[in-house]
């Protein structure tokens, strides 16, 4: 448990100090360019270098496969609620639609803290209010009742590289090899929107 605490600390230090680097390291790109050529760093040269960063990811993802340990079928994990879900398909969000058809609420929300104490305790710690949600097809060694026809939402698992994984899960490893190339993207992704709307405002 203290080992996951201090990591967590460390990823948001890590994302400070990348964030300011390559913030620092973009404007100083930009102020190099002329008005006319602004767009096309932030939409091309910023795009390849995130799309670069992206496909190590991908890459170094198959060195590492599912244990079986079951913490993603009991323990789905969202920052939207139940309702909030069923909004936002009901406004076409695919990604919503497909989790609310994988993945039930619980309805005693003391059972996810009894299955998974520490890493429940973990999370409410890291300030972030997110809402728990099991597969009804999992099975009792870990297996899914419906593996041929799983959705892509577990057939990707997991495809967020930045979320908080369960201590069991053997793409922990992953996590922790892509750490600073995700942090990266993320860093990249974030401050090239903030430069398009200044570009838009006719502030660069």
């Amino acid at each position: 448990m203290d080992k996951l605490k201090e990591h967590y600390k460390q990823l948001i230090q890590q994302h400070r100090e990348i964030f300011v680097a390559v913030l620092n390291a973009m404007q100083g790109e930009i102020n190099a360019l002329k008005h006319d050529e602004i767009k096309h760093y932030l939409d091309v040269e910023v795009e390849k270098h995130i799309q670069f960063q992206r496909n190590l990811v991908v890459e170094k993802r198959k060195n590492f496969s599912c244990g079986k340990c079951g913490a993603c079928c009991r323990l789905s994990i969202s920052e939207y609620s139940p309702a909030q879900l069923l909004e936002k398909a009901s406004r076409g969000d695919n990604f919503a639609k497909e989790f609310i058809s994988t993945f039930s609420p619980y309805e005693d929300e003391k059972e996810p803290e009894k299955l998974f104490p520490l890493y429940i305790q973990l999370l409410r710690e890291s300030g972030e209010k997110v809402y728990f949600y099991y597969c009804k097809k999992v099975n009792a060694d870990n297996k899914c009742s419906d593996y041929e026809k799983r959705p892509s939402i577990c057939r990707d698992y997991p495809d967020n590289p930045i979320q908080l994984l369960h201590p069991t899960c053997n793409f922990i490893g992953w996590h922790e090899s892509i750490q600073k190339i995700v942090l990266t993207i993320k860093a990249m992704t974030e401050i090239r929107e903030h430069f398009r709307k200044e570009l838009e405002k006719g502030n660069l």
